[in-house]
């Protein structure tokens, strides 16, 4: 029966949820932002600045000019009578402070790209009020910001009446009774300061958002890993425990799609296994009855034909024995897979079979005991048949338990190894008896190993020589 635990939502209202969320979370923050931080300081110094600079002292209102800033389209009579008194500007002392003069006892002279302006020049000294003789303005050539237009493609017309705005490094020189009084404008940011408030409105945005978006993930990403899972394991083990059906109501859905598959599967394979086991088991009467009248036969054909009947007497029992050992796990318990190879490598020793045992981890798995006996006895088996004895040894490798049966044979070509667990192939072509079973055995530790949902491969031996090498999840 499959087991549902409630609803939830869908991943698309999760989705758009999330969406939802990350925008008004955004819009808060860009709100918060713009409300209480302070606003950002002008990316550019004007001439006035400058001059106040220069001067030591604010220059009147009247000798400034009026800045006006309109849509284009809608430009007007520009009014060019003197500014109002104003309140005291807040940013004069950041102004003081980034423009503070030096003096000198030679005029300034200009960096290697700067140029120089006899009008810029005259209305530095006008503003000051000394003669132009008295000064030295040097500035960057840059079209950006020291034309007072507008950027090519602005949506707006700024209007201003000589008041340039100066955007690179300015060097400005004033005459005094004791030499120079020089200015240099600090050069221009990397980021100008409204990109500065946008990358850290973008990165506040983006730790306000990765809590939900992490959640989100999460909630997302833990049912999808459980139903791969779990489909992983239906793929190894037809019979393993069914998908718990939760989570969104996609996930749900496909959940409950995969256990329907899962159901149908098992009966498929076990109505065929089934089937299998009963033809076998039904052909033992007429073998029987074959075997009895082949008594009265002449001696050579009898012989022949009782081999041939033992040799199907032994295909019929070792299919029942498959079918009966690798339809599911039916014990689940605790077992010790280092003792339990130990005791099966003294067993071996007793009757004296070339078993060594080498290094040995100890690790514990969870499964059917006399399953998983099954199957190292079936390793071991082949081991010694076809290499002439065999050498185990189990290690620990992250959350499995890695066990390697390994021989000093003639080994296999490496495009038959996989070829060796299929029913009834046997890597010795004449299917003797002497030299082995009818080709059952791999394919039947394959099973056990998947059932516990393990693996099991075939390699050759570096020097000569093939190994089975089992994995098994350890338990927990």
């Amino acid at each position: 029966m499959t087991r549902v635990r409630g609803g939830g939502l869908s991943i698309f209202w999760q989705t758009l949820l999330l969406l939802l969320a990350s925008v008004a979370v955004v819009f808060v923050v860009t709100v918060a932002l713009f409300v209480w931080s302070p606003p950002p300081r002008p990316d550019f110094n004007s001439l006035s600045d400058i001059a106040e600079a220069l001067a030591g002292r604010k220059i009147p209102r009247e000798r400034r000019w009026r800045v006006m800033v309109v849509p284009r389209g809608r430009a007007g009579p520009v009014d060019l009578s003197p500014a109002p008194p104003a309140r005291p500007d807040p940013d004069d002392h950041e102004r003081e402070r980034r423009l503070g003069a030096v003096q000198r006892p030679a005029p300034p002279l200009p960096d290697p790209n700067m140029v120089s302006s006899d009008v810029f020049t005259a209305r530095l000294a006008d503003r000051i009020g000394v003669p132009i003789e008295d000064v030295r303005l040097f500035f960057e050539p840059d079209q950006r910001s020291n034309m007072p237009f507008g950027r090519r493609g602005d949506r707006r017309v700024i209007v201003r009446r000589g008041e340039p705005l100066f955007f690179d490094t300015v060097i400005a020189g004033l005459r005094t009774d004791g030499g120079w009084r020089v200015v240099r404008t600090p050069p221009r940011a990397w980021l100008a300061s409204w990109q500065q408030r946008i990358l850290m409105l973008f990165g506040l945005s983006l730790l306000a958002v990765i809590p939900f978006a992490w959640f989100f993930a999460r909630a997302l990403a833990k049912p999808i890993r459980r139903i791969a899972d779990a489909a992983d394991r239906m793929g190894a083990n037809p019979q393993a425990p069914l998908i718990v059906e939760e989570g969104p109501t996609e996930l749900r859905v496909t959940a409950h799609a995969l256990n329907r598959m899962q159901q149908r599967l098992s009966a498929y394979l076990a109505e065929r296994t089934n089937m299998i086991g009963a033809i076998a088991h039904d052909l033992r009467t007429p073998l029987a009855r074959i075997a009895f009248r082949i008594e009265g036969a002449p001696d050579e054909m009898r012989e022949k034909v009782q081999a041939d009947i033992e040799q199907m007497r032994a295909m019929i029992a070792a299919t029942i024995s498959f079918v009966r050992d690798t339809g599911s796990v039916h014990i689940v318990e605790p077992v010790a897979i280092d003792r339990l190879l130990a005791d099966l490598a003294a067993d071996e020793r007793e009757t004296g079979r070339p078993v060594a045992l080498g290094t040995v981890e100890p690790a514990e798995v969870a499964g059917d005991p006399m399953a998983l006996k099954r199957l190292f006895q079936n390793l071991v088996d082949n081991g010694v048949a076809y290499g002439g004895g065999v050498e185990i040894g189990v290690a620990r490798i992250g959350a499995e338990a890695e066990i390697r049966i390994a021989d000093r044979g003639p080994g296999l070509p490496e495009k038959a190894l996989e070829a060796m667990f299929r029913p009834f192939e046997r890597g010795e072509p004449s299917r003797n008896r002497a030299t082995g079973g009818i080709g059952l055995g791999l394919s039947i530790a394959r099973a056990i190993a998947q059932e516990h949902g393990g693996s099991l491969v075939l390699a050759n031996r570096a020097g000569g020589g093939l190994e089975a090498i089992c994995r098994l999840p350890i338990r927990d």
